[in-house]
């Protein structure tokens, strides 16, 4: 049996699918919203169909018991694509079915691992084995440790990892070879890194590690075990923008918060860990000049200390960037890290509203959440030794 999202939006894609695909055994499903269009769908061509809660775990989703068990390999969604810029690929286009991903986690927990996205023009045939739901409360009540990639990682016995729950991301598997592990757990959030050295990191990365990844980059980054995961930077709620910081509580979403280290605290808590350790968050940049657009910058790394306010008023998020050769000090655990690579520019202050943040989530949620990075700048999280916990 064949399952096919309908999007009211785009009933005409339906209507052609079914009329290529006659006498395919389908059952037509659609969010609560699209139900009296896809159901009209559904009538005119005999088919039955199903209205899809907003996630799995809804009581509605009782309704769906009569398609278990009668689940094809492959559920098809029909809606057009929103169409991402990739800023750091010179403005190329990458096909986006964020609004879809609702419906993907409901017919994930259906049985659905092959999905076929097609719109207009474009179109994604992608087989997608894991979903943050399948991860939730994984550790309960187990300690995790968050890794940063900060240089203090050289003044510490990575060793004692080995066998732990531990987190990383970014251009951590540089020094998995010396440390002789691999984290469980990696994600990545970054547009530049993503889009500029995707091939890096499908070649570098692993195959064990789980690997969560944004969602809008579905089917242009492409690892074992990857799990894909909405990360936005922003959220319209209605005429406005849900204001941040906030803490990604449920499957949903994670929030993308200026710095890959907190998405990580996400995962951690999602999982139920508890404590949630932090090491290598060094927090301190010795970074030369940022250049915007290809020019110098007056002031060295201005996103060190300028108020989000300010920074508001000067270049957004994505234009500008450093250079990991004009380093004035260690930047990360291994000088490789930055060689002959571009990197946004960290937004320590911003980064800083949303470190508190979390340490404010965690002391309400009973979420204990500890920073044990030898001679951290970062000042959100009660301070303790690494050797308490190893």
């Amino acid at each position: 049996m064949k399952i096919v999202h309908v999007n009211a939006a785009d009933a005409d894609l339906a209507e052609n699918w079914l009329r290529q695909a006659p006498g395919v055994p389908t059952v037509l499903v659609s969010d609560l919203e699209d139900a009296p269009i896809a159901a009209g769908i559904a009538r005119r061509h005999g088919l039955r169909h199903f209205v899809l809660p907003d996630a799995p775990d809804r009581p509605e989703a009782l309704r769906l018991r009569p398609l278990l068990g009668h689940v094809g390999d492959e559920a098809v969604i029909l809606s057009e694509p929103a169409r991402m810029s990739m800023v750091f690929l010179g403005g190329q286009e990458q096909p986006a079915w964020n609004d879809r991903y609702p419906a993907v986690r409901v017919l994930h927990a259906l049985g659905v691992r092959r999905f076929h996205f097609q719109g207009r023009t474009q179109e994604l045939r992608i087989e997608v084995p894991l979903l943050l739901d399948g991860f939730r409360n994984r550790h309960a009540g187990q300690r995790a440790f968050v890794v940063g990639n900060g240089p203090s990682l050289r003044n510490i016995d990575m060793t004692k990892l080995r066998g732990q729950v531990a987190f990383g991301s970014n251009r951590s598997f540089m020094g998995y070879a010396d440390w002789g592990l691999s984290f469980p757990y990696w994600a990545i959030s970054d547009r530049l890194q993503i889009e500029m050295y995707r091939e890096e990191y499908e070649a570098g990365m692993d195959a064990e590690s789980i690997k969560f990844i944004p969602f809008e980059y579905l089917g242009f980054m492409r690892m074992p075990n990857q799990v894909p995961v909405p990360m936005p930077g922003e959220i319209p709620a209605g005429d406005s923008i849900l204001p941040f910081p906030q803490f990604g509580e449920t499957p949903a979403m994670l929030f993308n918060s200026f710095t890959v280290t907190i998405v990580l605290i996400q995962l951690a808590v999602m999982m139920g860990c508890n404590p949630v350790v932090l090491i290598g968050v060094d927090h301190t940049y010795p970074i030369a000049k940022v250049r915007r657009r290809g020019q110098d910058e007056q002031d060295p790394n201005p996103t060190a200390h300028i108020a989000p306010e300010d920074l508001l008023k000067r270049t957004r998020l994505g234009f500008d960037f450093w250079e990991g050769n004009t380093a004035q000090g260690p930047t990360h655990f291994t000088n490789n890290y930055t060689s002959n690579r571009i990197f946004v520019p960290p937004r320590t202050a911003w980064s800083e509203v949303c470190y508190s943040y979390c340490s404010l989530w965690g002391a309400a949620n009973g979420v204990e959440i500890i920073n044990a990075t030898p001679g951290t700048h970062l000042d959100a999280f009660p301070k303790a030794e690494f050797e308490r916990f190893v």
